[in-house]
């Protein structure tokens, strides 16, 4: 397949993951995926903002809402492996995105501490367009933030659901684990001649 463009997901893959870490710190007898559902994903959609979520955080587990936001940010850190494969092996090759699901003051925040904007062409917060992963609203944003048709771009997602909501799209996908994976991956998603990479 002759991909034009790669869209990463942020949070698992470029930078690890930071709710359900500081959710395992802060809140006893942590159920992920219900405090997901009720605190996390109505911000991913923009249908919250971030005081208003960092407000509930805090009274669910005690911290002063004012220091949640630095410890999100504490706890980003940026895949430099992956970072630097994207810099040296894929740039001038594709169009880079990133889609992520995220409350918007909190990853404009982050990117100001790791500047890592200028390996990208376009970036898709969902708090900022209202949708997000799988929705097809949200792959359809970051489509036209590149400019390519889906089956001409491939999704790079830690999340199962997403990779399949980019399917449904139309787009490739391909479900991250690692930097090495990413690399043999590319190399069977790619038309011959269109990846080089050292082994």
């Amino acid at each position: 397949m002759q991909y034009k463009a790669l869209v990463f997901d942020f949070f698992g893959v470029l930078s690890s993951e930071v709710a359900p870490a500081w959710f395992q710190d802060h809140v006893a007898g942590t159920d992920l995926g219900a405090l997901k559902d009720s605190y996390v994903s109505p911000a991913d959609k923009g249908m919250v903002s971030a005081e208003k979520l960092f407000d509930q955080l805090s009274g669910l587990s005690g911290v002063p809402a004012a220091k949640i936001p630095e410890q999100w940010l504490g706890l980003v850190r940026i895949n430099a492996e992956l970072l630097s494969f994207i810099r040296e092996s894929l740039a001038g090759k594709y169009k880079l995105g990133i889609l992520t699901n995220v409350v918007s003051a909190f990853f404009r925040e982050a990117l100001l501490r790791h500047p890592l904007i200028n390996a990208f062409d376009a970036i898709v917060v969902s708090s900022e367009i209202g949708h997000a992963k799988p929705e097809p609203e949200a792959y359809t944003a970051i489509l036209k933030a590149l400019a390519v048709k889906p089956h001409e771009a491939l999704m790079i997602d830690d999340n199962p659901e997403n990779v399949a909501g980019a399917k449904a799209a139309g787009m490739g996908g391909i479900l991250f684990t690692s930097t090495e994976q990413l690399r043999r991956d590319l190399r069977r998603n790619s038309a011959p001649g269109q990846l080089s990479l050292t082994p």
